[in-house]
């Protein structure tokens, strides 16, 4: 029979006063039982109605370490420690525009949720925001997360955050979420192994059928760029217009075209310096009339409700006035 794994405190979050005792794999915190009852209405009913051990999640169990009870978290332990440091180290997880690191805020994300710390989860959220836009005039933004490494790891925290958003019920983040993920190849998500194959079965024919309509949506905005000139000068205009097209349009395999949201796609500077005043505003009016549709069909591609609903969603869930 092997050994009982040795437990690690978790450094930093082992106060010495008004202590509870939360293990999470073979990590252990020792934090103020007052505060953390303050913050979290789960921990509170936890602790004013303490159940006996039978193997679940945020059970009392009889095991006592220097005579305090330990509660046992079925949580990673990553996930638990990036979760309190935010609750007791005032500086260490601060509102949008204070930059954050992604594995951090999913893991806040879901603990604050699961937990009910209210304060938490709407701080997370405001950062998810600034990565994925409720509005179309917010897109392109610069968020405040931060993901460390190459396009790939870009890509297997996109495919984690689909499942928490549903997860939490942050059903406005999905739309441009799923958006982000559609700007892969389907060859490219399949590279990614559990990551992807985890992904519950109607997550991923979602994931399957978006790179078409994207690719589809930037076909509509390059035709919306390039209709027949009427202007006084069609045959320069249209000229102009067919050039363009040919030196611009991406290579049926470049991402770009999955991208329909995403202005330098389009280089439209260079056609605009090239038009006439009059098929300048023409070209304007056709591509912003479109590219408004492509946002206003993102929560269909996902299987959503329209925008509005999803903004009353927030609104509810957020506890907004």
């Amino acid at each position: 029979m092997s050994p009982p794994p040795e437990l690690v405190k978790a450094d930093g979050l082992w106060f010495p006063i008004d202590g509870i005792i939360l293990r999470a794999e073979e990590t252990i915190f020792r934090v103020p039982k007052s505060i953390l009852g303050a913050r979290s209405s789960v921990f509170q009913v936890m602790f004013e109605f303490p159940q006996p051990a039978t193997g679940g999640d945020g059970e009392i169990e009889d095991e006592t370490i220097d005579g305090i009870p330990v509660v046992r978290l079925h949580d990673s332990a990553k996930d638990v420690e990036v979760f309190l440091r935010a609750i007791f180290d005032s500086g260490y997880f601060m509102p949008p525009p204070s930059p954050v690191e992604v594995r951090d805020l999913l893991g806040i994300l879901r603990l604050s949720h699961k937990y009910d710390v209210k304060y938490l989860f709407k701080r997370a959220i405001a950062h998810f925001e600034t990565r994925y836009p409720l509005h179309l005039d917010k897109v392109g933004e610069v968020g405040t997360i931060r993901i460390a490494g190459n396009d790939g790891r870009v890509l297997k925290y996109r495919l984690k955050e689909i499942p928490t958003f549903h997860r939490v019920g942050a059903t406005w983040l999905l739309p441009c979420a799923y958006y982000g993920i559609g700007t892969y190849s389907v060859e490219r998500l399949v590279e990614f192994g559990p990551t992807w194959f985890t992904l519950p079965e109607d997550m991923k024919q979602t994931c399957f059928l978006l790179p078409k309509l994207q690719t589809a949506g930037t076909a509509r905005l390059f035709d919306a760029l390039t209709l027949l000139s009427t202007c006084e000068s069609p045959h320069s205009c249209n000229l102009t217009k067919f050039e363009w097209l040919k030196n611009t349009r991406p290579d049926p395999e470049d991402p770009l075209n999955q991208d329909p949201l995403f202005e330098l796609t389009f280089n439209r500077g260079e056609l605009e310096a090239a038009l006439c005043e009059t098929c300048v505003i023409e070209a304007r009016a056709h591509y912003n009339a479109a590219q408004a549709n492509i946002w206003n069909q993102l929560p269909a591609n996902c299987g959503l409700e329209g925008w509005d609903a999803l903004l009353e969603q927030r609104r509810v869930a957020l506890e907004l006035e």
